[in-house]
């Protein structure tokens, strides 16, 4: 992602979001299907941040912008208090071509799977996104991540493979 930094102010927006997704699924039944749609939204959002110079990587940075606005107007009205504080920068990696293409095929089916998604699912999903898109400027959160490009990086070295005639795995 670009140098956008996440404010603690916008970072509070972003883990109220993460808050209470936790908290419904603890309230619930806490079956682990009830955690897809936010995890993949979590897992996408995060994906974009990756996408340095791209239409998927200017959303992460125009959502970051937004959420810290949105946290600094929440945190002055609530409480009085003024002046942007912004968090320690992060970065989770880097992409292949291959995981940018990968990257590209899960935002198509995840954007197919909120379409036919109802609207609790749907809620879930972009709440996932804004938490991974806005968190994963941070250090702390994006350390967490780093999973996440070799994930992408390993599908596009498979799909490559695959498509060039290696199926094994």
């Amino acid at each position: 992602m670009s140098n956008v930094g996440l404010t603690i102010a916008g970072g509070t927006v972003a883990t109220t979001v993460l808050v209470l997704s936790a908290r419904t699924w603890w309230k619930g039944n806490r079956e682990f299907k009830t955690l897809v749609p936010y995890a993949g939204g979590l897992i996408t959002g995060s994906s974009w941040t990756l996408c340095v110079g791209g239409l998927l990587g200017a959303i992460a940075v125009q959502a970051t912008e937004m959420t810290n606005k949105v946290g600094e107007k929440a945190v002055g009205v609530a409480t009085g208090a003024h002046g942007p504080s912004t968090l320690a920068h992060g970065a989770m990696g880097t992409l292949t071509y291959g995981g940018a293409c990968t990257v590209l095929i899960g935002t198509i089916v995840g954007g197919i799977a909120l379409k036919a998604a109802g609207k609790t699912d749907k809620k879930r999903m972009l709440g996932g996104v804004l938490a991974g898109v806005t968190l994963c400027a941070t250090a702390g959160f994006s350390a967490l991540m780093q999973w996440v490009p070799d994930l992408y990086n390993t599908g596009g070295a498979w799909l490559t493979n695959a498509l060039n005639g290696g199926w094994s795995l």
